[in-house]
Formats: structure tokens, sequence, C-alpha cells
């Protein structure tokens, strides 16, 4: 049986305001491609698969149409909420999806109440333990499925390890058995800077040990970090996929793409990384003005952000780098020394807006858009009606 796992699609994201449709929707079909070609049985889609809890129309579309192109191939689906799904919404859509093949796995279950999903395809059969985010907190709800708990139970990465190994009670020698999650396992990398996990969800307390990760699994699909990788120290084969698209700067160096596994019963699966090709690659170009605008135009399939570096400040970088590089989505400018500052009596004859303007321009290196200069001069103008 052959399964291709990703995960963090985030559907609706944008990249500084910028929609990024176009490319989810090219990526997505690069995924139901590989589905398509590598004859895949089943797709594991692990945890965010939107962006937000409460997506764009643009996004459930997106998600409606990939569905729709999977199960027309004959693919089963399995979708895990994440961190960023609301469980209700993808509870409501399982209730009619799972009558085209699709498994919504939205809430923690027990393994005989949903929890172990079964795949009949080929004469072979998978049970695959499904088990979306878990917030920190939910001990009652893990009581509900395991009963009280020892003390030395009761932290997050205990309560998880124990609801690992009763899911995996269900695997057995004659099936193809496959854990999948969202979860974040301690000693996975993630971005140091700039990256679009959220920060408050990869901490200590979130974390779960590798060796937590089920013994019988022949493969574990996980979700939540955003950089494909193998998991170090797990007693059996286990991967990120990563997220489908280069989400944010600190992603910009890493290839993303889906792991493609065949598994059979009794037998160890074969994992392989197939890249993908699809989406605008997320660039830095950095060093004095006129350096930053030659390199950026040598890429202008790129989300650009461009780092201007100035001996002391000067006005009017951002609206120069944007006007010359239509496809930089961030300006960011580092002065080597600061700025003497002005006069006091130089301040006197300024009026709120150039007041707003300079200090906006300490504050972040750049000058404000004209958009949020002229949404100052109304704020202000209303403030001073008001009074």
């Amino acid at each position: 049986m052959r399964f291709l796992h990703t995960a963090d699609w985030h559907l609706g994201r944008t990249i500084r305001g910028r929609g990024r449709t176009v490319e989810f929707e090219a990526v997505l079909a690069e995924v139901c491609a590989i589905a398509r070609d590598r004859q895949v049985d089943v797709v594991l889609v692990c945890g965010d698969i939107y962006d937000s809890t409460s997506p764009p129309p643009e996004a459930e579309r997106l998600l409606a149409n990939t569905l729709r192109e999977l199960v027309g191939s004959g693919v089963e689906v399995v979708l895990i909420a994440g961190n960023h799904d609301h469980p209700r919404r993808l509870e409501a859509l399982g209730r009619l999806a799972e009558l085209l093949g699709v498994h919504v796995q939205s809430r923690m279950l027990g393994a005989d109440e949903g929890g172990v999903i079964r795949i009949e395809r080929g004469g072979e059969v998978a049970f695959v333990a499904a088990l979306p985010w878990i917030p920190e907190g939910r001990a009652a709800d893990i009581e509900a499925i395991l009963g009280p708990q020892d003390e030395a139970f009761q932290s997050y990465a205990g309560q998880l390890t124990e609801l690992y190994r009763h899911l995996a009670i269900a695997f057995t020698p004659e099936t193809v058995n496959i854990f999948a999650a969202h979860v974040f396992v301690d000693g996975a990398r993630v971005a140091s800077t700039d990256g679009s996990e959220r920060r408050l969800h990869i901490g200590q307390t979130y974390a779960v040990p590798p060796a937590a990760i089920p013994t019988a699994a022949q493969y574990t699909a996980l979700g939540h970090i955003h950089q494909p990788q193998e998991i170090i120290g797990a007693p059996s084969p286990a991967a990120y996929a990563g997220s489908l698209l280069q989400l944010d700067f600190g992603e910009r160096d890493q290839q993303k793409g889906v792991w493609l596994v065949e598994a059979h019963p009794g037998r160890p699966a074969l994992r392989e990384f197939v890249a993908l090709t699809s989406g605008r690659l997320l660039m830095e170009v950095r060093g004095a003005l006129d350096e930053v605008i030659a390199q950026g135009l040598t890429r202008p399939d790129a989300h650009l952000r461009a780092v201007v570096c100035l001996d002391e400040y000067e006005a009017g970088i951002a609206p120069r780098v944007r006007e010359a590089l239509p496809n930089c989505v961030e300006v960011r400018v580092e002065v080597a020394r600061e700025a003497q500052p002005l006069p006091a009596p130089e301040f006197e004859h300024l009026t709120p807006t150039e007041h707003f303007v300079r200090y906006y321009a300490t504050s972040h290196g750049t000058e404000p858009a004209p958009d949020l200069i002229s949404l100052f001069r109304e704020v202000m103008e209303e403030a001073t009606a008001s009074s």
C-alpha cells in the first residue's frame, strides 16, 4: 500500500499582505499529480490544513478542488486537524466527505471509537492511528479515553505518550500500521528566526520525546514543523513532511516536498522524499541601495525581502526599492551609525503628521506607506473634531 505524506498546507496564507492563491493552486496540483502518477492509495494530510480557524472562501475552494481531484483519481485521504484548524469546521466537512473516502480526524478518539481508521486497498488492510493537535489542559478528555492516570503521566508529554500507546494497540502483524499526528517532537529543527510556526506551540511545554512514537508503527507521519526532516532517536521511522510552500523568510533555504511511503504487513516501510517545484521562492537581498536593486532584478520570480545597509539614515528608501522591485514584499533598513538627533527647535514647527513620519522612521528604519499616512491624518482629524 502506498501513502503520500504531506502537512501544513496553511491554505489562505499571505506573504506580507499579498495573496498566494495562484501558488497554492500550482503546488496542490503538483501534489495531486504525484499521487496519481505514483499510484498512491492514501494521502495523509497531517494538520494545519488552513492558516486560520476562519479561512477565506478561496482557501475552502482550494481544499474542495484538491479533494475532488484526489478522490476522482481513486485516492483515499486522511485529514487531521492542526493547531491552526477549527475542529468543528473540519468535523462538519468530515460528515459529508467520509462518504467519498475522505477521513477527517478533528478530535481525539479512542482506538475503538474512531481513533484508528481502517483502509482496505488491493487486498491489504491498513490501520491509520490518527491524532489531531491536542492543546495543553485536555487531561479530562484524555482520561475519558484512558481512564485515571498515575501522577507520573500528568505532564503533557506523559499524557500524549500514553495516548500514543493506547492507539498503537490496534496495530497487528497482519496489517499495514501507520501513525499520524500533529505534534511537536522534541529535538525537531525549526527556523530560529522569521519562522512561521507559532512559537507558543513549539516550546518545551508542548514537546513530546521521540521515544513516545509507537514502536509498532511502520511509519509515523507528522505535521506541525515546517522543515521536512526525519526524526532522530525515534524507535521506528518517523518524519515531518513540512509545509507546501516557503511560508516566511525563515524557510527561504528549505526544500519543500512530500514523503512517499510504501508499506506491506510485516515488512519495513520504504520511504522516498519527493521535492516540490511549484511556488515562488522567498529570498533576501542585502547591501547598499544600488546593490539591493541589482540583485533583486535578477530574481523577478521570487518574493523578496530587501535589507538596505546605510551609513546613516536616509528618508524615502522603501518607496524607491518597491518602485524598482515590484516583487519586494518587505524592506528593512540597517543603519551603521545612529543619525544625530535633530535640534529641539525644529520639532516645534513640525505638523502632527510629520511627527508621526519621523517617529515611524526612527522605530522601523523606513518611512510609513502612503496609505498609513493617510489613515493617520484621518484619525487626527477625527480626534481634533471630537475635541
